[in-house]
């Protein structure tokens, strides 16, 4: 689909967004914005997000180096690498991981529609949330499963949107979502069935996918999110499928008062930023991390 066929269809279903200056903008934060199409590139100074939405920080990607030299990373799989991608530009265990799903009997199939799988994907959501501990608890689905399916219902619904399945002795122990957008690939969801993580399927389904999106003449790159580096992190999984590091330029407006307050925050909360693993589960780590990354990205940026 086109650029603007994709941000009609995001403007259409997603909370918290809003057109300004011909961009379609979402909040990352409470007063910071940042495009709704992560990679769309805006020329600096010629488009922003309505001001009482971004009174603390927005940000964009630009066409080239601007001030500071401020960049972010995105993980793309593009030009020689996605052309020639095979198992041979894997690491050792990440080939290991993928024979081993094959020899499980896992199979990697569309999903064209949702329905039949209801009971499936209900049990990965709810496995996902009880293993990661971030977001909604497992139970909560559990609780509400028609409140849930009405959302992913919704998502189903959209023009464009690709869903990806692996199977084990019938049933949908994990699935990818995709959407192809101006000649990229995005590689949106990955969830698995936290009982057949042994398995190894998301590693088959991953491979399986990239080789799709490499066979088709529309696809020119992959892309699979931010970098993000700070552990509990999985960017080496990423990495090992093949995706590269790559610095995109970024031009970044930032409120000097808010960046004090922002300091401030940052070194009152220390102590619960440098908890580790010994220290507090998952989840907590997780909400650390997106804390501390989230603060030292506007206050250096400031």
């Amino acid at each position: 689909m086109t650029l603007d066929e994709y941000l009609q269809q995001e403007a259409a279903i997603r909370p918290n967004v809003h057109w300004h200056d011909g961009v379609l903008w979402k909040q990352s934060a409470a007063g910071c914005a940042q495009p709704q199409y992560p990679l769309q590139v805006i020329s600096p100074g010629s488009a922003r997000p309505a001001p009482r939405r971004s009174w603390i920080r927005y940000s964009h990607l630009i066409p080239g180096p601007g001030a500071g030299g401020a960049v972010r990373t995105r993980l793309l799989l593009q030009g020689d690498r996605l052309r020639d991608y095979s198992m041979e530009l894997l690491d050792g265990t990440r080939r290991k991981a993928i024979r081993k799903a094959v020899r499980a009997g896992c199979r990697i199939e569309p999903i064209p529609d949702l329905e039949p799988h209801r009971d499936d994907l209900l049990e990965i959501y709810a496995s996902n949330a009880d293993r990661n501990l971030h977001g909604l608890p497992g139970q909560w689905y559990r609780d509400h499963p028609e409140e849930w399916w009405s959302h992913l219902r919704r998502e189903t619904s959209l023009a464009g949107r690709e869903w990806t399945g692996a199977f084990l002795d019938g049933r949908l122990v994990a699935f990818s979502y995709a959407c192809l957008v101006d000649h990229t690939l995005h590689l949106l969801v990955t969830k698995c069935h936290t009982d057949h993580l042994n398995s190894r399927p998301v590693d088959l389904l991953g491979f399986e996918v990239i080789r799709g999106g490499r066979k088709r003449p529309e696809c020119r790159r992959i892309d699979v999110g931010w970098s993000i580096p700070v552990p509990p992190s999985i960017d080496w999984r990423k990495i090992s499928l093949g995706f590269e590091p790559v610095e995109l330029p970024v031009f970044v407006h930032a409120n000097p008062l808010a960046m004090g307050l922002i300091r401030g925050v940052l070194f009152a909360a220390g102590p619960l930023l440098k908890l580790g693993p010994k220290d507090a589960n998952r989840g907590l780590l997780f909400k650390a991390r997106t804390i501390r990354k989230r603060l030292e990205s506007l206050s250096e940026d400031a």
